[in-house]
């Protein structure tokens, strides 16, 4: 068997649960990142189309400056994570990973990187509501042409942390069958790769048989997590290389071509005859 192909056999299935797993841990964040870009596209497209005829030039300028990184920030999607909410909608203006929510973004950008890190050590959690007496946060708003509601529209709240999944110990049985099926899985591709032990297709036979008890081991354990998952794995990537490898095996075997013969026959005290001789 080529080797590429071998290759294919074994790590295709360990690659595919793989990126499964991979979505499902991503999923509820990817979820809450959409919901959050879709949010302030839509709180920057009502503003842009907000009158400001009332506001002064240097106003309207600074709006229209924050508007543009506005769109800046939804667009590269960093947001905020909720990671000490559980169940709970809350906002942040500056997350445990150093990443600011969009007010706190807009305003560090502008220069006042001060305003960020005072409200973030004594009011991370607050609602621009609750920070509407706030005299520079006051004042900051006035200079950039935006209000206060405007600005609470602009203020995302974060979703709650994914729940984590649970992990689950797999029971000294499954251990157990584990280390069988993978032991003679194991046994059989070596018998296959090395072309020894009970023929081509002996050993495909046996490779076929092994290989897909591993796999039904192991396949019904991928929607688990822990060591049901990891073993689960195992002996399914064990058990499609074992299968798939038997396979080759099995069908590429020589096959006994049939033979007959047909030769006259004299016996002793009869007639002359033809006899026919068959083999298979």
């Amino acid at each position: 068997m080529k080797p590429l192909a071998f290759a294919a056999a074994f790590l295709l299935p360990i690659a595919i649960v793989g990126s499964q797993l991979h979505l499902r841990a991503t999923n509820s964040y990817d979820s809450e990142t959409t919901r959050i870009r879709t949010r302030l596209a839509a709180v920057e497209q009502q503003l842009r189309q907000t009158d400001v005829s009332r506001l002064t030039s240097a106003q309207r300028a600074a709006r229209a400056r924050n508007l543009d990184v506005l769109h800046e920030y939804w667009v590269r999607a960093v947001f905020p994570k909720n990671t000490d909410f559980p169940g709970q909608m809350v906002p942040y203006f500056v997350d445990r990973y150093g990443t600011r929510c969009a007010m706190a973004y807009l305003i560090e950008q502008s220069g006042h990187g001060d305003l960020v890190a005072r409200v973030a050590a004594t009011n991370n959690n607050a609602r621009i509501r609750d920070l509407k007496s706030d005299p520079e946060l006051v004042a900051w708003l006035r200079d950039n042409g935006l209000t206060a509601a405007e600005a609470a529209h602009i203020q995302p709240q974060y979703g709650p942390p994914p729940l984590p999944v649970p992990v689950q110990t797999a029971s000294e049985g499954y251990k157990t069958t584990t280390g069988v099926a993978v032991g003679v899985n194991v046994g059989s591709v070596v018998l296959n790769a090395a072309q020894i032990g009970f023929g081509a297709r002996g050993n495909g036979l046996l490779g076929i048989v092994t290989g897909a008890a591993g796999m039904g081991a192991g396949m019904s354990n991928l929607n688990r997590s822990g060591q049901r998952f990891n073993l689960g794995l195992l002996n399914t990537g064990i058990g499609a290389a074992s299968l798939v490898l038997g396979v080759y095996r099995f069908a590429g075997a020589p096959r006994a071509q049939p033979r007959a013969s047909v030769a006259p026959w004299i016996g002793g005290a009869t007639s002359p005859g033809v006899t026919v001789n068959v083999t298979f």
